[in-house]
């Protein structure tokens, strides 16, 4: 038995079922078959992206072999072979939905599961729009390593952990796991489900991941863990993300390489999480002093950019923070001087202030200045390490 590839051809290219008896031909050569066939009908199988499946019956009799078989004979086959066609189409349909759905839950919330069935958007086709980028490395892990060199597998479950709440606070916050790498994680926002309030669900997710691991106590796993985050927003293509032979959802565009870069430079600034300018003004203009307030670090030129940045810290709400928003004011004010120029009266307004990480990444920039702006100045440092 050779079936007609002409005829399964124009059956799946139209769509359609294709009917056609050999002793009627009268030398048209439409459709070729072998062997001792006399007919055959052919229904495609359709169903949700789903082609090149169809059933094929021939059989003999015509009115040549004595048992005349015509059209209007064979229509009644094919009409039962029609509906059969039909149900293998659903219930391949239902398995391709079930398979993708699967697929999915790995990556997305269960809010955002039900909006993408809900919508019946279930491609994982890469598209281009707003996305917020957030990163998060665990820090302790190359002394967690030492300590636990001789037991892996405890080094490994400690590792588990950590990712573990990372990508819970990301998932929780409706945001979509792209990457481990190591001991850190990359979460984004905006695929495939669109923004609507902007960077605030990476924002509140990088709040309760530090809140996590900052109130760890009595969590043997998470001891001597602490967690650095930076979140970028801006525009990027998110999908899934590879070659023919692997693929992963992903996302790509500079604001990735821009929250990383925010991630490395929380343990320059010596705190939490840093945040891009969009991001801050997100958070400014959706969540109150109780739930986040920002504060500006510095203005900078990361190694390798030409661009200057403006980067800020996140920080939790004015009850639940160490930092108090007289202490926010006033750093930004001796800030302001800085990048103005005038770092003698810089210098006396942060020494005023508390001693932390930001307070002394701006006196040791100015110092390796010898405390005098450079005569191309422009409110900019310059940084020597990502």
């Amino acid at each position: 038995f050779k079936p007609s590839r002409r005829m399964i051809s124009s059956a799946l290219q139209t769509s359609k079922s294709v009917i056609h008896i050999w002793d009627d031909d009268e030398g048209n050569g439409q459709f070729t078959i072998s062997g001792s066939l006399d007919w055959a009908f052919c229904t495609p199988i359709v169903a949700d992206n789903e082609g090149g499946w169809c059933l094929y019956v021939s059989g003999q009799g015509s009115e040549n072999s004595g048992v005349f078989i015509d059209e209007d004979v064979l229509k009644g086959d094919l009409r039962f072979v029609e509906l059969v066609a039909q149900f293998i189409g659903s219930i391949r349909h239902v398995r391709m939905l079930e398979e993708q759905k699967t697929q999915l839950s790995s990556f997305f919330s269960p809010r955002i599961m039900d909006s993408l069935l809900d919508t019946s958007s279930t491609s994982l086709e890469p598209a281009q729009q707003e996305i917020s980028v957030l990163f998060c490395d665990v820090r302790g892990f190359s002394r967690m390593s030492e300590l636990l060199k001789d037991d892996l597998f405890q080094l490994l479950a400690t590792v588990k952990n950590a990712l573990g709440l990372m990508a819970n606070g990301i998932v929780e916050s409706d945001g979509a796991i792209a990457d481990f790498q190591g001991d850190a994680a990359l979460g984004f926002w905006g695929w495939p489900v669109g923004l609507e309030d902007g960077a605030v669900p990476a924002a509140l997710a990088a709040l309760e991941i530090q809140h996590t691991f900052a109130h760890s106590e009595g969590n043997e796993l998470l001891e001597g863990f602490s967690v650095g985050l930076g979140i970028a927003h801006g525009n990027a293509i998110a999908g899934q993300i590879g070659t023919a032979q692997q693929a992963k959802i992903g996302v790509f565009g500079p604001v990735v390489n821009q929250g990383a870069r925010l991630e490395s430079m929380t343990k320059q600034y010596g705190v939490s999480i840093c945040i891009d300018e969009k991001t801050a003004e997100f958070v400014k203009g959706y969540l109150g002093k109780m739930q986040a307030r920002v504060r500006r670090l510095a203005r900078v030129r990361p190694k390798g950019m030409d661009t200057p940045i403006t980067v800020n810290e996140l920080l939790n709400g004015a009850n639940d923070s160490d930092v108090s928003d007289q202490q926010i004011e006033n750093f930004e004010a001796a800030l302001d001087l800085v990048i103005e120029g005038k770092w003698t009266e810089a210098i006396a307004a942060l020494k005023a202030c508390p001693e932390e990480g930001p307070v002394t990444f701006l006196l040791e920039r100015m110092e390796e200045e010898n405390n005098t702006p450079p005569a191309d100045w422009d409110g900019a440092f310059s940084l020597a390490n990502k």
